[in-house]
C-alpha cells in the first residue's frame, strides 16, 4: 500500500473518532494490533489496550471521562508501512472541570492495509487536568 494511502486512512480513522464512531476504527485493525497509550496512570486512557476486542474499551474510557473539545491532526510524516502524526488535543475532565490542550505524537504501523501497531504520546499537561 502507498504511503499517502496510509496517511488517507488514518485521516479517515480521525475522522470517525471525531464523529464518536468507534466501528470504522475497529475494522482497520488487525485482530493482533498492539495498541498503548503512554500516560500518567491517572489518565483514563493510558495503558496496553492491545488486541482488537479491546480497542472499544480505550475509545469508551475517553469519552466517558472528558468532553472533547479539539482533536486536530497537524503534521504527517510516512515512511513505508509506518504513519507518524502530529497535533493537539483539547478537553474538559469530567471529574475535576478541569480544560487541558496537549500536544500529541501517534505512531501508526501497518500490515497488509490494516493498523497493527499504535502508540499515543502526549504532553504531561494532560494528566494534570485528572487531578
Amino acid at each position: 500500500m502507498s504511503e499517502q494511502r496510509n496517511i488517507e486512512i488514518i485521516q479517515e480513522m480521525y475522522a470517525a473518532f471525531s464523529r464518536g464512531d468507534v466501528a470504522p476504527i475497529v475494522e482497520r485493525l488487525t485482530d493482533d494490533v498492539k495498541w498503548v497509550s503512554h500516560f500518567d496512570p491517572v489518565v483514563p486512557w493510558g495503558g496496553d489496550f492491545s488486541g482488537k476486542e479491546q480497542i472499544p474499551k480505550f475509545f469508551e474510557a475517553i469519552f466517558q471521562s472528558v468532553d472533547v473539545e479539539a482533536f486536530e491532526p497537524l503534521e504527517w510524516i510516512s515512511n513505508t508501512d509506518t504513519v507518524v502524526s502530529l497535533g493537539e488535543f483539547g478537553c474538559r475532565v469530567r471529574s475535576t472541570g478541569k480544560r487541558a490542550r496537549a500536544r500529541w505524537i501517534f505512531i501508526w504501523k501497518f500490515r497488509d492495509t490494516k493498523v497493527c501497531s499504535y502508540e499515543q504520546f502526549c504532553d504531561p499537561v494532560l494528566a494534570t487536568a485528572f487531578r
